[in-house]
């Protein structure tokens, strides 16, 4: 079903750009389009072989949104048809080998120092100074995009999903390096590193949805421990003390971020480029993206009859609002109920799951789902706009990899715990 509606969008987009005197033709894309299909379907028998119990649904909701953002993107930029089609493939293939590694159980774990070492040096490498104006009140937005020559990539989406197993392993294994009269508080000392590397990577990359969702990775972990883990290894913490000392970090942080975001002038101009765009370097990109959503209506233009050549990187930061120019807001909210499905059969496999299959599976929908809020609040300017990219649909091939692995995390929990639903290709 999935791919009857990708290919029938590509059709009507296809239509569409050529009656657009802005827009090139997009026929001759269409092979790009068979190898994402086609890579969507080796991902399909990669659940039949390593994870035949779990919950098709959800993989079918990620297949149509990576669908459906290859067809937008492709139609906002023909030049980045084969990139986000390779990029497909990779985040496909990355999808495969997370199922084929949780397959073998989760002992990775054990090494949350490691992850947490690589969170910080995935963040470290997308975090490079952004140019803002604010003597003259103008505010451009940051990058945490990692130029490779040819290739851009974001490192920090990899950070969110080093950040998760780090804390999750951390509720069953401390580090060697953690001194014993700090590991019956394991959960408050994670928290507080969380909240003291989400402080400064807010100082350097200056936006604060990026410091949240970083923050948020770690602190979910910890506070959705139960303290059932199999095979437990540390002494289990009080349900009260952990409540407290992760209450008191979440506080802490959030009082952090409020100072900052008064006092740290790059991050006030982005408070004051949210509720006035009109003073920015880039502000009349979210006005633009404003009147195109307006104009798009209940119905839309007309996929491929938008203007996304008015936006700012309409492929990646405001991929949402070329998608609700065009399929109006029936379409914004279709995309809005994908992610809302997908976040709740990620809860309801957390529910049934135990231990750290549990935070595995709740952290990673959860984050997915807070990543999608920010950046759709972001263009509707219900929140300050960040740069952090529509998961499955934006452009980008690190931010891709990052949720396909986040989502072969939850299918693997899905399938541990024995969904009802049998894959065809289970038995052979």
């Amino acid at each position: 079903m999935a791919s009857v509606v990708v290919c029938a969008a590509f059709a009507v987009a296809a239509i569409g750009v050529t009656r657009n005197d802005y827009a090139e033709s997009i026929w001759s894309e269409a092979g790009w389009l068979g190898i994402v299909l086609v890579a969507a379907a080796g991902a399909w028998v990669a659940i039949g072989r390593w994870a035949p119990g779990s919950n098709e649904i959800l993989f079918g909701i990620v297949a149509l949104l990576i669908g459906i953002g290859w067809v937008f993107v492709t139609r906002t930029d023909r030049g980045l048809a084969a990139e986000q089609a390779v990029a497909v493939v990779l985040g496909f293939a990355a999808f495969a080998g997370t199922l084929a590694a949780m397959g073998r159980g989760d002992g990775f774990l054990a090494r949350p120092g490691t992850f947490g070492l690589c969170a910080v040096v995935f963040a470290a490498l997308g975090s490079f100074p952004a140019g803002a104006n604010v003597a003259a009140g103008a505010y451009e937005m940051p990058r945490q995009w990692l130029n490779l020559g040819l290739l851009s990539v974001q490192p920090y989406e990899l950070a969110k999903i080093a950040m998760i197993l780090a804390a999750c392993g951390l509720t069953t294994t401390a580090p060697r390096w953690l001194s014993p009269r700090i590991v019956p508080h394991r959960h408050g000392a994670g928290a507080s590193a969380a909240a003291i590397f989400a402080w400064i990577l807010l100082i350097v990359q200056r936006d604060l949805a990026s410091s949240a969702v970083i923050f948020a990775s770690a602190w979910l972990p910890l506070w959705l421990d139960d303290g059932d883990a199999a095979g437990r290894e540390l002494p289990t913490v009080p349900r009260p003390t952990r409540t407290r000392a992760l209450g008191g970090v979440l506080a802490t942080y959030s009082v952090g971020v409020v100072v900052l975001a008064t006092v740290y002038d790059p991050l006030s101009a982005q408070v004051r480029y949210w509720l006035n765009p009109w003073i920015g370097v880039r502000g009349t990109t979210v006005v633009d993206a404003s009147f195109g959503i307006s104009a798009g209506g209940i119905s839309g233009v007309g996929p491929g009859l938008g203007g996304p050549q008015l936006l700012h990187e309409p492929h990646s930061d405001f991929i949402y609002a070329v998608i609700a120019e065009e399929l109006g807001i029936l379409g914004g909210a279709a995309v809005i109920a994908a992610f809302l499905l997908l976040v709740g059969i990620g809860a309801g496999i957390a529910q049934r799951a135990r231990g750290t299959q549990r935070l595995l599976a709740g952290s990673a929908a959860f984050i997915v789902g807070l990543q999608a809020l920010v950046a759709i609040a972001g263009v509707l300017r219900m929140l300050p706009h960040t740069v952090g990219a529509l998961p499955f649909v934006a452009h980008g091939p690190v931010a891709l990899i990052g949720n396909c692995i986040a989502v072969a995390l939850i299918l693997a929990v899905s399938d541990a715990i024995g969904e009802p639903q049998q894959h065809p290709l289970g038995e052979s």
